[in-house]
């Protein structure tokens, strides 16, 4: 409940419910030396301010945090805490495992609409149309050979009509981090060509570096491993 009216407490207490949220866009990042992190753009259909005498409930009527679904209990396992690493990762294009990636991004956009329509009885309320979602792979890498700058120049895109267990053919990227205790974030994606590739060619004598932009169509797989119960 909000019922505390208290100068002191309504002074550092700001609450809000967002209500009927759906991702716009999801942001996965990995870079060297750092965790896998994951952000989320979210379009919300309304923001609600609570009334002081008003009581919220949360899903599943949970009261207390040992009612939690993933609540860190003391028989978890460390590494089950442990977040995914750059370290672990691994990136197949091309029929072929890259190895030299320093930093990578996938962003996925489902573009979403805001729409308001007649008859709506509340200002505050928002509806939203999805548009055409896109996939867009970008990653840094020290170059090793010229198979990026060669497919730049291909009008035609890398092709799959099934999902591959191997990583081995041409027409899909594999993206997959694991962790030692068996968990997993598997993702393949198929029909995707190049749209830049741009290559730096440093004054200090250090290594040639690209900096790539990959647009695939479809996304053929996506499956996760792991402990935590995924609610939605």
């Amino acid at each position: 409940k909000t019922g505390d009216t208290s100068i002191g407490t309504e002074s550092h207490t700001f609450t809000r419910i967002a209500r009927g949220n759906r991702v716009n866009t999801l942001t996965m990042t990995a870079n060297e030396n750092e965790e896998v992190k994951m952000s989320l753009d979210l379009n919300t259909r309304a923001v609600h301010k609570l009334a002081t005498d008003e009581s919220y409930e949360a899903k599943g009527g949970v009261q207390n945090n040992a009612q939690l679904f993933n609540y860190e209990q003391a028989s978890d396992e460390a590494e089950f805490l442990e977040p995914f690493f750059f370290s672990e990762g691994s990136i197949n294009v091309f029929g072929q495992q890259f190895l030299k990636i320093t930093s990578l991004s996938l962003t996925i956009n489902n573009n979403l609409m805001d729409k308001r329509y007649v008859g709506i009885g509340s200002k505050d309320v928002k509806s939203a149309v999805p548009g055409q979602r896109n996939y867009e792979i970008t990653f840094t890498a020290i170059v090793t050979d010229n198979k990026l700058f060669e497919e730049i120049f291909t009008e035609t895109e890398a092709t799959s009509t099934s999902v591959v267990t191997d990583g081995s053919s041409n027409g899909v990227i594999k993206l997959e981090f694991d962790k030692g205790n068996t968990e997993k974030i598997k993702l393949q994606f198929a029909d995707y060509h190049i749209t830049s590739s741009n290559w730096t060619i440093p004054d200090d004598r250090g290594a040639i570096t690209v900096d790539a932009t990959i647009m695939p169509r479809t996304l053929n797989l996506c499956e996760v491993t792991t402990h935590w119960i995924l609610q939605g």
